[in-house]
């Protein structure tokens, strides 16, 4: 489920967890009430790109994603199979390289079809 990014009357950012159907009954003219507080939408907050190596490390993973609410769930059970695994506010997973990248799919039952398997 995406989260949408706001900011209150201070300026600080909010983040909704919601989904695009609940989004779009809920926001009028890109204004949204939540938990009592008037909130502006910011969307460039939504698409800021966190810097990345030139070899594409780290990557986060929208196909391996998992829930927001179940992150320490997943993260418990990778690290019991041995794999260490740092999720972002989306629940897309954090892989540093290659190899990381292919234990962290093989502990979660997964294949990489580009071969890194």
């Amino acid at each position: 489920m995406p989260a949408y990014s706001y900011r209150d009357k201070d300026g600080n950012l909010v983040e909704v967890v919601m989904t695009y159907a609940e989004k779009c009954r809920r926001e009028k003219n890109g204004r949204l009430v939540h938990d009592g507080m008037e909130l502006a939408r910011d969307v460039a907050a939504d698409h800021a790109m966190s810097p990345s190596t030139s070899a594409g490390w780290p990557m986060y993973s929208d196909a391996a994603a998992v829930h927001p609410d179940i992150v320490p769930q997943v993260k418990s059970d990778l690290y019991s199979k041995g794999v260490s695994v740092d999720f972002d506010r989306n629940g897309r997973p954090k892989f540093d390289n290659a190899a990381h990248r292919r234990a962290a799919l093989r502990a979660m039952g997964m294949h990489d079809r580009r071969g890194y398997d």
